[in-house]
């Protein structure tokens, strides 16, 4: 069975994209689950999952580590019929996750869509696995209820990764992270990027409101 997920803070910060989304997949048949920080497990042996949130992806690695878990991009590149909005060559730069960096079928899928809608994409000299852009994410702890559902995970990151940094450091930083991009279009797949460079004072695009724009 497939199963789809929006992802909390995609469907808070993005609501009318995520609608159409959940409508295009209940229409094939797709069952919609809310939330992967529940304690009572909700994929069975044979599911997969669709996600489009790369701390959604973190969580179901761990809890689900026998259930497929294909990203919503590389869903829909597969439906013959999904409707792609032609934007006519516009340059749009592609913020790659941290959080993603070893899922090189995600960062390819993200990239097919926008040739799908005739995007011209320009790259970062961090990209795919060289990426260490997460927004101020490694910059705070990480929510109780993700470190409960995947101890393992969180342990880790904390560990190794977690450096944390007062507002106004934070802040600093992400202003000057974001006087690299090149292009007004920012193309980010992650809600902490998305955080991180308005944080910065730019306005970047999710993924999912191109996706959703022919829905």
């Amino acid at each position: 069975m497939l199963h789809y997920l929006p992802g909390c803070d995609v469907r808070k910060n993005h609501p009318e994209a995520v609608s159409r989304m959940q409508a295009y997949m209940e229409n094939k048949g797709i069952v919609i689950d809310q939330c992967c920080r529940i304690k009572n497990k909700f994929l069975q042996d044979g599911d997969t999952i669709i996600h489009n949130c790369t701390l959604c992806q973190l969580i179901l690695n761990e809890v689900y580590p026998n259930n497929e878990c294909l990203s919503l991009y590389e869903y829909v590149l597969n439906d013959r019929s999904f409707p792609w909005v032609d934007h006519q060559g516009e340059m749009i730069t592609v913020q790659d996750c941290w959080r993603s960096r070893n899922n090189k079928p995600l960062q390819l899928a993200i990239r097919e869509c926008l040739k799908r809608m005739h995007y011209t994409i320009i790259e970062m000299d961090e990209n795919y696995s060289k990426t260490t852009y997460c927004g101020v994410w490694l910059n705070n702890a990480p929510a109780k209820d993700c470190v409960e559902i995947a101890p393992k995970t969180f342990a880790r990151i904390t560990k190794n990764h977690l450096r944390l940094l007062s507002l106004e450091e934070q802040i600093k930083n992400m202003e000057q992270w974001v006087q690299q991009y090149t292009t007004k279009q920012i193309l980010v797949y992650c809600n902490g990027c998305e955080k991180g460079i308005r944080l910065g004072g730019k306005q970047p695009i999710h993924l999912i409101e191109l996706l959703s724009e022919g829905l």
